[in-house]
């Protein structure tokens, strides 16, 4: 890896983060912030993997440079495994594991989903 690719991570993580805090911000302010963080870690979660998905089976993004700035920055900076560690501490086990389980479900059908969609798109 050079230092051209640790800028691209940087780069691409920076704007995931911002992208991030900007969902959850905006559902903080129309749905409050009791349900706003749960929702948001579900939403940018399956749409980072959803991304990520169609990033990893497009041609478009077979680059080194692609790879580092969009998969391993922007949705390594958009999605948040910290974030379902923090959701799991802070609920009782048997409401967070069923709702743990069902996000990394909807993770995986997420990925599925963009890496078919990155497969068709030319």
């Amino acid at each position: 890896m050079t230092s051209r690719d640790f800028s691209l991570v940087f780069l691409g993580g920076s704007l995931g983060a911002l992208l991030r805090y900007l969902i959850g911000g905006t559902l903080e302010l129309s749905l409050g912030s009791s349900i706003a963080g749960s929702l948001s870690l579900l939403i940018v979660n399956v749409l980072g993997a959803m991304f990520l998905g169609f990033i990893n089976f497009n041609s478009r993004f077979n680059t080194e440079s692609s790879k580092s700035f969009w998969a391993a920055g922007f949705c390594g900076g958009f999605t948040t495994m910290s974030g379902v560690a923090l959701f799991l501490y802070q609920y009782p086990p048997l409401l967070a594991m069923p709702a743990a389980a069902v996000m990394f479900g909807f993770g995986f059908i997420g990925y599925a989903a963009g890496a078919n969609l990155g497969r068709a798109v030319k």
